[in-house]
C-alpha cells in the first residue's frame, strides 16, 4: 500500500509541476474524472459487452476443453509424458500470432478475438489440471477400491478433491491469459473492446483517459480474481497453502 501511495504521489508531484514529461504524467485529479466518467455513463457498455464476451467466453471454452483434457492427459503416467511436454512447448507461443488466421475464419468481430481468449485460457487450466492429477497418490485410488468404491465415487471422493484447487488455480490464471490476450487482439485490428478503447485513446493522446481505463481493468480483474480465491476457500477449507498454484496470481 506505501508503495502504490509513493509511486501514486511521484506522478502527481510530476504532473502539477512539469518537471519530467508532463504530458505523459496527468494529475490524479484529472485520471480521477476521466475514471468517474467512465464509470458513470454509457461510454464503456459496448466496450465492455465486447470485452466480457471475448474474455468470459473464452475462459468457458477454455475450461470446457482444457479441464477434461487435464484429466485425460493426467490419468497416466504414460500420457503425462506425451503430453505435458507438447503443451507446455505449445504455451509459451505468443497467442497474438494466430490471430491471422483466426481473422481469416471468423472476421475481424468478436468471434477471433474470442477465440485468441480461448486459446490463451487452455494452456494454464490444462497444465494445473495435469499437476492436479499427477498429485494424486496411487495408494488412495487402490485403498478406495479396495473398500469397494465405484468409479464414480473415486472420481468424485478422490480425484475431486485433489484437483479442485489446481482447477481453480488454472481458472486464476487462465483469466489473465485470457484478458491478456483478447485486449490485445483488440488492439490489432477491432470494432469494439477495452483494448480497442485504450489504443484509440493513445491515437488520440488521450493519456489521462487511457490510464483511467487501465485502472479500471486492473480493478475488474482483482474483484474476479478476489471472487474466485473466496470460492474455492469456501468449496476447500481445509485445502493446503502450497496446493494453491494460482495464490500469487
Amino acid at each position: 500500500a506505501l508503495t502504490l501511495v509513493g509511486v501514486g504521489l511521484a506522478g502527481e508531484l510530476i504532473g502539477r509541476t512539469g518537471l519530467f514529461l508532463p504530458d505523459l504524467f496527468p494529475p490524479l485529479a484529472t485520471i480521477g474524472e476521466a475514471f468517474w466518467l467512465h464509470v458513470s455513463t454509457p461510454v464503456l457498455l459496448p466496450h465492455l459487452a465486447a470485452s466480457h464476451y471475448e474474455v468470459g467466453g473464452g475462459v468457458v471454452i477454455g475450461a470446457l476443453v482444457g479441464i477434461p483434457l487435464g484429466v485425460i492427459f493426467g490419468s497416466r503416467p504414460t500420457f503425462i509424458a506425451l503430453s505435458e511436454p507438447l503443451i507446455l512447448y505449445l504455451a509459451v507461443i505468443p497467442k497474438i500470432i494466430v490471430l491471422p488466421i483466426f481473422i481469416l475464419f471468423l472476421g475481424i468481430g468478436v468471434q477471433s478475438k474470442l477465440a485468441i481468449g480461448a486459446l490463451a485460457a487452455f494452456f494454464p487450466i490444462s497444465l494445473l489440471t495435469i499437476a492436479g492429477m499427477r498429485e494424486v497418490k496411487p495408494v488412495y485410488v487402490a485403498v478406495a477400491r479396495s473398500v469397494g468404491a465405484t468409479p464414480w465415487r473415486i472420481a468424485t471422493r478422490v480425484y475431486l478433491p485433489a484437483v479442485l484447487g489446481y482447477i481453480f488455480g488454472g481458472l486464476r490464471i487462465g483469466i489473465g491469459a485470457s484478458v491478456t490476450g483478447a485486449l490485445l487482439a483488440e488492439t490489432k485490428l477491432a470494432q469494439a473492446g477495452l483494448g480497442y478503447l485504450a489504443i484509440l485513446y493513445y491515437g488520440q493522446f488521450m493519456i489521462a483517459e487511457m490510464y483511467s481505463l487501465f485502472l479500471l481493468i486492473f480493478l475488474m480483474a482483482a474483484l474476479i480474481n478476489g471472487g474466485l480465491n473466496r470460492l474455492l476457500g469456501r468449496l476447500t477449507p481445509h485445502r493446503r497453502a502450497s496446493a494453491d498454484a494460482a495464490r500469487f496470481f
